[in-house]
C-alpha cells in the first residue's frame, strides 16, 4: 500500500525542532548540543550543533523568511556576545565554541537571490535549507534540501543550442521561439 503524503504547515508541528535535530544528527552527522538557546528579545538559536570543525547556529523558520533571517542574525550576535559564558557551561569535548560559526537557516520559503545576498553581505558562512513537511501533524515526514544558486549563465552571447545544453532542456522539446520568449520574460 502506498502512503499518500500531504503537505503539513511548519506552524502546525509543535516539535519541529526535534524533527530537524534528528535530520541534522542522522543525515549530516552533527552533534546537537542544545535546543532553544537564548531568547526572542536578545537572540535565540533554535539548535546549537557542531561537527567538531565548526559551530552551527540553526534557525528553523515557520513564518516568513525575512523573520527567520533576522532571528538568525540576532542569534549569531547573541552567540558572539556570550561565547565566554558558553565556554563555562559546555565542556570543550561537547562543543568548542571558539570554532568558526556557520549560520543555518531552514525555511519553507526562501526567496530567489538570497544565497547570493548572504554570500555578498555576511561575514560568516550562511547555509540555506528548504524544508517540506508531509504526512500529518501527528506523524510528519520531513524533506530537507540545501539551496544553492548557480552562477548566472551569461546568456547574451550564447546560442540557443548552447543554452539548451547548459540548462539540460534539449529533451524538453522547446522551440527556439519558446526559449527566446522565456529569456525575454526573465530579462536576459
Amino acid at each position: 500500500m502506498t502512503r499518500i503524503l500531504k503537505p503539513v504547515s511548519g506552524r502546525a508541528v509543535d516539535y519541529l525542532d526535534q524533527i530537524c535535530a534528528q535530520y541534522f544528527r542522522e543525515a549530516r552527522g552533527l552533534h546537537i548540543v542544545e535546543h532553544n538557546l537564548g531568547n526572542a528579545f536578545t537572540g535565540r538559536i533554535d539548535l546549537l550543533a557542531t561537527d567538531h570543525a565548526r559551530v552551527f547556529l540553526v534557525t528553523i523558520g515557520t513564518g516568513e523568511f525575512a523573520g527567520s533571517l533576522l532571528r538568525s542574525f540576532m542569534g549569531y550576535r547573541w552567540f558572539r556576545e556570550n561565547r565566554e559564558f558558553l565556554q563555562r557551561i559546555y565542556s570543550a569535548e561537547e562543543i568548542d565554541v571558539t570554532l568558526p560559526p556557520c549560520l543555518v537557516i531552514l525555511s519553507q520559503d526562501i526567496p530567489v537571490g538570497t544565497a547570493a545576498m548572504c554570500r555578498d553581505i555576511c561575514t560568516v558562512p550562511v547555509s540555506l535549507c528548504r524544508y517540506r513537511l508531509f504526512g500529518s501533524e501527528d506523524d510528519p515526514d520531513i524533506s530537507i534540501e540545501g539551496v544553492a544558486e548557480p552562477d548566472r549563465i551569461s546568456l547574451q552571447g550564447s546560442s540557443l543550442d548552447e543554452l539548451r545544453k547548459d540548462l539540460g532542456i534539449e529533451h524538453a522539446g522547446l522551440t527556439d521561439q519558446e526559449i527566446r520568449d522565456f529569456r525575454a520574460a526573465m530579462g536576459f
